[in-house]
């Protein structure tokens, strides 16, 4: 037993096939970029951000969370509007019954509807595209949703930062759920993707021992 091994198992990880220093020279390098743990026991899916300052979120961590529907009021001239959240603005918007143009958006002026002056009967708008459009005015969204006063459905997805804390070996491990499936993450301009991301068969582990925490890098 080698003295990386003899420390382990003094802490209480003799359970744990503990790898051969060379080979975890070898591995070491899969954990030193964000990557992912399946762990199929469990059911799974952790993703792992590592090599970040302790005690304090990830800077610049986002990823989009779980569409929520929500109920667009259409005015005259069938547009409706939704304030953006400065925190978490939306990545992706989808139509339940008519197809928004979300790839299409364009930054503009507030969409008007203007009331007919007689002898006119029809409102007028400052923006005749086509149902589906999609303007941001820079505080709202405005999607054209019908040709005039009623409703539509549209479906939500929005960026939410992540702000669990970095533990004490200065790594992030993130569980994967329906509600933060992580399928998408941003760290500041750097964009991943779950599919993409390296796998590892044994994550690496934060351990205490007194005041100093250690990280464990299993051979994979």
């Amino acid at each position: 037993m080698n003295l990386l091994q003899k420390f382990f198992a003094g802490i209480g990880l003799s359970a744990i096939a503990l790898a051969p220093l060379s080979a975890i020279a070898q591995t070491a390098a899969s954990f030193t970029n964000p990557h992912k743990w399946n762990d199929t026991a469990a059911g799974k899916t952790y993703v792992f951000i590592p090599n970040r300052p302790v005690g304090v979120p990830v800077v610049g961590l986002t990823t989009p969370k779980a569409a929520s529907p929500r109920t667009l009021t259409l005015n005259n001239c069938g547009w409706g509007s939704f304030t953006k959240s400065t925190t978490a603005p939306p990545t992706l918007i989808t139509g339940s019954g008519i197809t928004v143009n979300w790839a299409g958006k364009t930054s503009g002026a507030a969409v008007t509807c203007t009331a007919p002056v007689a002898p006119a009967t029809a409102y007028t708008s400052s923006n005749n595209g086509a149902v589906g459009t999609v303007v941001d005015d820079g505080s709202k969204i405005w999607i054209k949703g019908g040709t005039t006063a009623g409703a539509a459905i549209i479906n939500v997805t929005t960026a939410g930062a992540v702000t669990t804390k970095v533990n004490a070996c200065g790594f992030l491990r993130i569980t994967t759920s329906p509600s933060r499936p992580m399928t998408n993450f941003s760290i500041g301009t750097t964009n991943y993707t779950l599919a993409a991301l390296p796998a590892v068969t044994k994550p690496m582990i934060c351990r205490k021992v007194g005041t100093a925490s250690f990280t464990y890098i299993p051979a994979n």
